[in-house]
């Protein structure tokens, strides 16, 4: 399947993959501001804000579709940087396609060893499709020190989902693994909010230790490269400039 994407900048690839519940616009800051010398490639992967979706939806799926991007627009060497489910899907190709990854960024990514959502909360997941005012409760939770100002945005965008990915997505999450000896080596970047209450600071120091490397925690929630984009973006240029 064929993914869209906006672009801004010039230089190496930068491929940056939104979450759940969540679209490209997730990094319009960063592709309003792309670090110097990189090219940043935001896809909507496939079900999200509209987009065609794939019968099977499932984070090696998502994956294969990021990798054929990559592949389609020659990306070879990209830095992959992955938020929340995007972090799975980055960790997911660069499990298996090591040598074409230039390196991994994770922001709040889900943990190595999958992300398990109570049986009880998956009704609540459902009633998101259709109650517009709790899913803007939802999604503005993420952002508990700023909303960012696209805000409504990001609650409509989480609104579009194909129906499948309520359910499946979290269903996609639980059933994922992926082995952290099959990373080693790769230039990484692991980043939390020190308020997030869904991938805790706690899972990102767990998550860096298994990666080799210092867990980084910035101020912010779930959405804290929203909340904060500047300091989001100073830790990221730092960790690329180390990239040769």
């Amino acid at each position: 399947m064929a993914l869209s994407a906006r672009r801004a900048g010039h230089g190496r690839p930068l491929l940056a993959l939104h979450g759940n519940f969540a679209s490209s616009r997730w990094w319009d800051d960063l592709l309003a501001e792309p670090p110097g010398g990189w090219e940043v490639i935001a896809p909507d992967l496939p079900g999200f804000a509209g987009t065609p979706t794939d019968p099977d939806v499932s984070i090696p799926a998502y994956a294969d579709a990021v990798w054929a991007l990559m592949q389609q627009e020659h990306l070879h060497g990209a830095v992959l940087l992955g938020h929340s489910l995007g972090g799975a899907v980055a960790l997911d190709l660069a499990a298996r396609h090591k040598a074409a990854v230039g390196g991994l960024v994770l922001a709040a990514s889900a943990p190595l060893g999958g992300l398990h959502t109570p049986e009880e909360n998956y009704p609540v997941l459902a009633l998101l499709q259709h109650d517009d005012q709790l899913r803007a409760l939802s999604i503005g939770a993420l952002f508990p020190t700023r909303p960012p100002e696209t805000l409504p945005d990001l609650i409509r965008d989480a609104g579009r989902m194909h129906p499948g990915h309520y359910h499946g997505n979290a269903r996609a999450l639980a059933g994922w693994q992926v082995d952290p000896a099959r990373l080693r080596g790769l230039p990484a970047l692991v980043m939390g909010g020190a308020l997030d209450a869904l991938i805790t600071p706690a899972m990102v120091r767990e998550q860096a230790e298994a990666l080799g490397v210092p867990p980084h925690l910035l101020p912010g929630g779930h959405g804290f490269p929203q909340e904060h984009p500047q300091t989001f973006l100073t830790e990221l240029s730092a960790f690329l400039q180390t990239l040769s």
